[in-house]
Order: structure tokens, then sequence, then C-alpha cells
């Protein structure tokens, strides 16, 4: 694999194509598509500013904990700025991009534990060898939510406005939270006159955002392990804890949001709607948060934040 080391600026376009918005069923639907940064994904967004920050203050490694794009994302920006990069995948993840982060110079550190097992593994590393932590959780994820945040600040620019809905994908809940903590920076300095409500998507093989919102609770709820179901299609969404949980849960409520579950079966048909309609690689996990927005903006603006699929 050719490697790119171009230093290139994450950010998307706001898409608003009548082919999909028929196929959508509204054509005030728009596509805020993660899928152009570098390695596909909005984890190139906070994955820049970690490297930086990391070299920044000295670090000569910088570690994570990834169920694949996250990895990925951070290989190629500590590759891109020449720091070495540690890699941690739990061993029995089936959408890893193991190649593509080997490929990028990363050291891959392959355990048979849990996700969330590998992030609390990774930072125990972290601490005991010197290496910067970017993992989900870290003292350093101040800069998630600073990366995040400039979803909501494009979309602001793009659109023109806030829109009635931003329908988002949410596995640790951190992109949510991030794209809301934007919104309601525009609106405290006046340039925004309201808060999106927030849609959040995710598996129905189990989390906790999801949960905890569907059943009332006002408290994130962490899930028992063994009734959790993993597949290739809701790797991104699968958890037993998030992260980012209760900010994102308390978004929900803030902003009188919505929250569904999405079968593997239905993810993957409106991937390849997005696929065969408009040329856009969406990742099945991703496209969950078009068919929540189809369940609860369908009379509504709605921005729908989309992920590219592997590449």
């Amino acid at each position: 694999m050719e490697i790119e080391t171009e230093d290139k600026p994450p950010g998307s376009p706001l898409i608003r194509d009548f082919d999909i918005g028929n196929y959508l069923g509204n054509s005030n639907f728009f596509l805020k598509y993660e899928g152009v940064n570098p390695t596909g994904t909005q984890k190139d967004r906070i994955s820049k500013k970690h490297v930086e920050n990391a070299i920044e203050k000295g670090y000569s490694e910088i570690s994570v904990a990834t169920c694949g794009n996250y990895g990925a994302s951070i290989a190629y920006y500590a590759r891109a700025m020449g720091i070495k990069a540690i890699v941690g995948i739990p061993s029995e993840y089936s959408n890893s991009r193991y190649a593509e982060i080997a490929a990028y110079g990363a050291e891959v550190i392959e355990k048979p534990l849990k996700y969330e097992e590998m992030v609390e593994y990774m930072r125990d590393e972290a601490g005991k060898n010197g290496w910067y932590d970017a993992s989900p959780g870290s003292q350093n994820s101040d800069l998630d939510v600073a990366g995040y945040s400039e979803i909501a600040y494009e979309i602001y620019e793009q659109l023109g406005f806030a829109p009635d809905y931003v329908s988002v994908p949410v596995g640790n809940g951190t992109t949510m939270y991030g794209i809301y903590y934007g919104f309601l920076k525009l609106m405290r300095n006046g340039r925004s006159d309201k808060v999106p409500s927030f849609i959040a998507s995710s598996t129905d093989g189990g989390n906790p955002v999801v949960y905890s919102f569907m059943n009332g609770f006002r408290r994130i709820v962490e899930l028992d392990q063994d009734s959790i179901v993993e597949t290739h299609s809701n790797e991104p969404l699968i958890a037993y804890r998030s992260y980012d949980g209760q900010k994102a849960l308390d978004v929900l409520y803030k902003t009188k949001g919505r929250a569904s579950y999405v079968s593997d079966e239905d993810m993957i048909n409106m991937s390849a709607g997005f696929r065969e309609i408009d040329h856009l690689s969406v990742l099945p996990a991703s496209a969950s948060a078009a068919l929540a927005a189809l369940k609860y903006a369908r009379n509504k603006s709605c921005v729908i934040v989309l992920t590219g699929s592997d590449k």
C-alpha cells in the first residue's frame, strides 16, 4: 500500500441531493458525508488533534484502543507527522482494518479482550510506558469534543441555519456530544437561534445510550456483557459501556431528542441504497442514522452524519 503523507485537513461536504432525498422520502434531509476525510471517517477530526497535541507535549509515541476506524486514523496521522503509533485491537474483531493500520507503520497489539477491556489495557500500558493516551475517556479526551464540535460549525456555515434535527450513529456517544457542544457554542455566541434536536441511532445488539433513553433512565446504564450480540455490521456501535454515554444521554433529554435501534439487515440495505443511488460508500453502522431520521424527522430539516465505508 502506498502511504499518503500529505497533511490534509479533515472536513466534509453537506450534500442535498434530490435523488437521495427521493430515496429517503424527504428533500429536506442533508448528508454530512465524513467519508471524504483522509481515512474515511469522522475520527480524522480528532486523530489529527491528538497527534499534534502529543508532539507539542514532547511524546514520541501515541497509543489507542480501537475496533478499527480510530486506529487507522491515528496511525495515518502519526505516520504523516513522524511519531510512532501503538494500536490495540481486540483479536476477535472482524472489521479491524488491521492490514491498513500496519501499513501505516503502527505497532499493533492484539489481545483476546472485549473493546472496553482493551481500552483499559491500553490506558494502563500508556501509563507504564510513557505513551500519549488517545483512547476514549482518557485525560486528553477534551480534544474529542473540540474535534467533533467542528462538524456543527461546518453544518451551520454550509446550511446557513441550525436544522431541526441532527441524526448521529452512537457507540460511545462522543461524536453526538461533540456536535451538540458545537451548536451550543454557536447559540451562546449569538450566531444561531437554536440547538437542533438530536436523534441517536444504534444497534439492536446492545448500546447503553439508546437502551437507557428508550427505557426512560436519566443515568446511563451499563449493559450485561453477556447480553450484547456483536456482528460484522454492528461492530462500531455495539457496547456494554459507552465512555461518553452519560453526556450523550443528557443531550437527548436536553434537546427533546429521539433514539432508535436499527437491525443489521436494515443497516446493510440502507448502505446499499446510498451506494446504488448516489454512489456514496457508507458504513452500514453509520447508515443507521438515515433510518432513524426517516422514523423521527420525516417532515423536518435534518442533517444525517455519515461515515464512509472502510477504505
